[in-house]
């Protein structure tokens, strides 16, 4: 990220290969590691996770809070949220700072996405996504896929049956997306030009929870007992389910699909799911949450204050207690250090072709030795041969790149490896080559800057105009 207003490319990394990665990560996440990075690794780290436990307890509580109109079952939602097993996964073993640098902003979503069905405000929502999509973009997907059937089932809500709701409710959704899209276009905008590329990602294993499940050797009797609770929780959910404000019906049914997917997860011929499948999961255990919290405080509602705070407490400790001697029993790989001694063992053909050209340089296909220097997105090649030679570069073909050979604009191809190939002078050859957004990488940056401060205005607008309209004696 050194130099990334200049350039997407950074030569001093991934190989000297001109990763595009930059391109295709979202800012939020790597400008987050690197804080860590620079500071010092384990202790920067330790003082960043402790930074974003507290903003996912914080967000936790106050959209919850927003939402339920209850304290107690805000705390409650907010304990589990932030100590769930769930999210200590994504920090110790899955490893990638998205995947719970996201959790901050999926209450702020599923909030906004309350106020935007009862017509109240969609400025929240629009940050929500905005943030998710700089984040970790298939948990935005993710997210907008769960918000489908909310929209169709505000039909059964009795304050939508009128046509001036869904009106107003169609013209929020246009503000939304469009607003959305231009905050993002500097993310999908470049994307968008190299899907003529082919791009595989890396597809995540995820769990097969039957084959799980018959891990655990149940016999017979220990089956029936276990479906004798599923039952039984079954029922205790209708019954939560009839007794519930509309948003929280929504939520459970919610849950009926989500779990399908994540049980019997879709393969599709054109695109990799795993993704997907993840980020429903993720998604599936805040709904759980809101659940149970829901549960429990219909359970103590009548009970006194202190047996509240006291449930309250126990849960902390709990969780807590449970994610520490989980910590203690974890031998998980320094993702770190391997990253750095083998990029392949993490990334195939990870959005670009950076690894096929292995730093080898190619002499009419032959390996060769060369000297060349490189500084950000600057790289410099000296090579010598009396003879005019197809000089084929270890660096991926981008269309941003300004080749020179011994000071002139020299034609280049693309090799079979797809990396950048160019035939040399007789003699000394020197080659530069300088990256730079194109035409699409600078007005993509330029409208999402613009994008953003027409957001921040509006939302400044709209938040003045609702004090104004509170009196002066409420």
């Amino acid at each position: 990220m050194g130099n990334i207003f200049t350039s997407p490319i950074n030569f001093n990394y991934w190989n000297h290969s001109g990763s595009q990665i930059n391109l295709f990560s979202p800012w939020l996440t790597i400008l987050s590691g690197w804080i860590f990075v620079n500071i010092n690794v384990p202790y920067g780290f330790t003082i960043y996770l402790a930074i974003i436990t507290f903003l996912t307890f914080v967000s936790a509580y106050y959209f919850m809070n927003k939402f339920s109109k209850d304290t107690l079952e805000s705390l409650l939602f907010s304990v589990i949220y932030t100590f769930s097993l769930n999210r200590f996964n994504l920090v110790f073993q899955n490893q990638r700072l998205e995947n719970y640098l996201v959790l901050i902003f999926l209450p702020m979503i599923y909030f906004g996405a309350y106020q935007l069905f009862n017509n109240r405000d969609w400025h929240i929502l629009t940050w929500g996504l905005v943030l998710a999509i700089w984040t970790a973009p298939y948990i935005a997907l993710a997210v907008v896929i769960t918000l489908v059937p909310m929209f169709f089932a505000m039909i059964f809500k009795r304050t939508s049956h009128h046509w001036q709701y869904w009106g107003m409710l169609c013209l929020n959704i246009v503000k939304l997306m469009s607003i959305t899209l231009i905050t993002t276009v500097g993310y999908w905008g470049p994307l968008v030009k190299q899907s003529s590329n082919k791009m595989v990602q890396d597809p995540i294993k995820n769990v097969d929870y039957f084959k799980w499940f018959d891990q655990f050797n149940f016999s017979q009797l220990q089956r029936y007992l276990l479906l004798s609770i599923v039952i039984l929780l079954g029922l205790l959910l209708i019954i939560i389910f009839l007794k519930s404000k509309f948003s929280y019906k929504i939520l459970l049914l919610e849950t009926l699909p989500l779990t399908a997917a994540i049980l019997f997860p879709i393969k599709l011929q054109f695109a990799d799911a795993s993704r997907l499948v993840f980020a429903f999961q993720i998604i599936l255990e805040i709904f759980l949450i809101i659940i149970v919290s829901r549960i429990a405080i219909l359970i103590c509602q009548e009970m006194p204050s202190i047996l509240k705070l006291l449930l309250v407490a126990i849960a902390t400790i709990g969780f807590s207690s449970l994610v520490y001697s989980q910590s203690t029993q974890l031998h998980a790989p320094k993702t770190i250090a391997m990253a750095n001694a083998k990029y392949e063992k993490f990334v195939v053909d990870y959005h670009d072709k950076a690894t096929n050209g292995k730093n080898q340089f190619l002499v009419n296909g032959q390996k060769t030795s060369v000297s060349f220097y490189t500084k950000a997105n600057d790289y410099w090649i000296q090579y010598y041969n009396p003879k005019s030679v197809i000089l084929d570069l270890p660096i991926q073909k981008y269309s941003g790149y300004k080749i020179q050979l011994n000071n002139e604009n020299v034609k280049t191809s693309i090799s079979k490896r797809g990396t950048i190939q160019l035939r040399t002078h007789p003699g000394k050859s020197i080659v530069e080559i300088h990256t730079q957004y194109d035409w699409l990488g600078i007005g993509s940056l330029l409208l999402n800057l613009l994008g953003i401060m027409y957001l921040v205005y509006l939302s400044i607008k709209d938040l003045s105009w609702k004090k104004k309209k509170i009196p002066k004696n409420s």
